[in-house]
């Protein structure tokens, strides 16, 4: 069952029982009130009988015949004269025996008047008084049947009243219950958008109560849904233009490779040649190596890996650097000058280190022979600098991109992939540093890097 329909149900039993309830207890103060009216009604009348009777028997002395003569002539049936069980004065259908059981006798004060006993006839009821007067025993009756189908009138109106409202507050509560519970349907079509995969999908805040709270909530939800969504894609777009460029970087060096060793195999060759041809079998094979070891590492970093930081001995750490580079920076009769004006970085090591590396190779690649790569940490920040081609101004916020390269044919000349700036990025962002670079076409390029201790 749904919840309107659910709530609709409360509602209406609960006004049921209030109105029953209600009902009946006003009815009982209704009717309780309106038999004391006509009980003490009968009394009046009874007594007015009892009064003119005791006075006709001090002042005329009537006997039995006489009384019964008088009575009958002034032919009001709602008195009867009994003289002991003689009947003197009796036109209605009930016995002595039938009234006397449900008189009430004027001297009878332990009776409750609104409990009194009354005669059924037919359609009709009626309360006796009764009162002892000498010999006789006078009996008055009073017909209360209006008064009881005044009572059922009451009871029927108020049984039709009470359905009435009840069926308005059905109707009502629907209307309202439709308008208070329209944002929970709005919720409920948007989940059901959001599982189908329509993360876009929002809901409109229409009131400030707790159901506009939760579609608050709800928008933010989805907010977050979509956001999280959309980085997976991303990811996995990056991932498969990553893979698909990797396949095209290795196509080029396996087709050489496999080109020079059909040769070596097929045809006879002198012995420069043949050396020509291993070298550069060699060569493209350590190029592929470094290419996957960089392509794994890249898949590692995105992956999230926890970094921990620890204190690094800045001396080593550069003369390590100045170790690493030695064999590019003779081939393209290159320096590489590193500064540094603290004793310790606290930092994760092998990072750091691949970050400078990489920043130096790509520094040494574009510079001129005879020109200088400087390498600084001075004051928390770590610079690399170079005298070399620089990047044009359009391009510096696209070469962090996996195998981005501004001179293709130059890297690829140089062994490069284009893969170097993407794992420095990466890198970075674990170690929550930033990365800066500034760079002029002719004159340069420097890198700077805030926040890695």
């Amino acid at each position: 069952m749904k919840l309107r329909k659910k709530m609709i149900l409360i509602v209406s039993i609960a006004t049921a029982v209030s109105m029953i309830v209600g009902g009946f207890v006003m009815m009982m103060i209704l009717r309780r009130s309106m038999l004391r009216d006509a009980y003490s009604e009968a009394t009046v009348s009874a007594v007015d009988f009892y009064s003119g009777f005791e006075r006709r028997l001090e002042n005329e002395g009537k006997d039995d015949t006489a009384l019964a003569l008088i009575y009958k002539n002034l032919d009001d049936w709602r008195n009867v004269v009994f003289n002991g069980e003689q009947e003197i004065y009796n036109i209605t259908v009930f016995s002595h025996g039938e009234l006397e059981r449900v008189a009430y006798h004027d001297d009878a004060r332990e009776k409750d008047v609104d409990i009194r006993q009354e005669l059924n006839y037919e359609d009709g009821r009626y309360i006796v008084n009764a009162k002892r007067v000498g010999d006789y025993i006078l009996y008055r009756l009073y017909d209360i049947t209006d008064v009881h189908s005044r009572i059922r009138s009451y009871i029927l109106a108020y049984i039709v009243a009470a359905l009435s409202m009840i069926l308005l507050v059905i109707v009502v509560s629907f209307l309202l219950l439709r308008k208070v519970l329209h944002p929970l349907d709005m919720l409920t079509d948007a989940t059901n958008d959001m599982a189908n995969g329509e993360y876009s999908r929002r809901v409109e805040v229409t009131s400030k109560d707790e159901l506009g709270s939760l579609a608050e909530h709800f928008n933010v939800m989805a907010e977050a849904v979509e956001q999280n969504q959309r980085s997976l894609q991303e990811s996995e777009e990056r991932k498969t233009l990553m893979m698909g460029n990797l396949s095209h970087e290795l196509k080029t060096p396996m087709t050489a490779i496999a080109g020079y060793a059909e040769t070596l195999l097929t045809t006879k060759l002198s012995e420069e040649q043949r050396e020509e041809a291993l070298y550069y079998i060699y060569s493209e094979t350590n190029r592929l190596g470094r290419l996957s070891n960089k392509m794994m590492q890249l898949l590692s970093l995105s992956e999230g890996d926890v970094i921990e930081k620890k204190d690094v001995n800045a001396e080593e750490l550069f003369q390590g650097i100045q170790e690493a580079v030695s064999v590019k920076k003779k081939e393209h009769s290159v320096e590489v000058e590193t500064s540094f004006d603290s004793e310790v970085i606290r930092t994760d090591e092998d990072l750091i280190r691949d970050v400078i590396i990489n920043l130096v190779d790509n520094a040494i690649k574009a510079s001129q022979p005879g020109k200088t790569v400087w390498v600084a940490w001075k004051d928390g920040v770590l610079s690399v600098r170079d005298e070399g081609i620089g990047i044009p101004a359009e391009e510096l916020d696209t070469i962090t991109e996996p195998f981005y390269m501004v001179d293709k044919s130059r890297s690829r000349k140089e062994g490069g992939a284009g893969l170097g700036l993407s794992l420095t990025k990466l890198i970075l962002e674990k170690l929550g540093a930033v990365m800066k670079i500034t760079s002029e076409p002719g004159k340069g390029t420097e890198v700077t890097i805030r926040g890695i201790a």
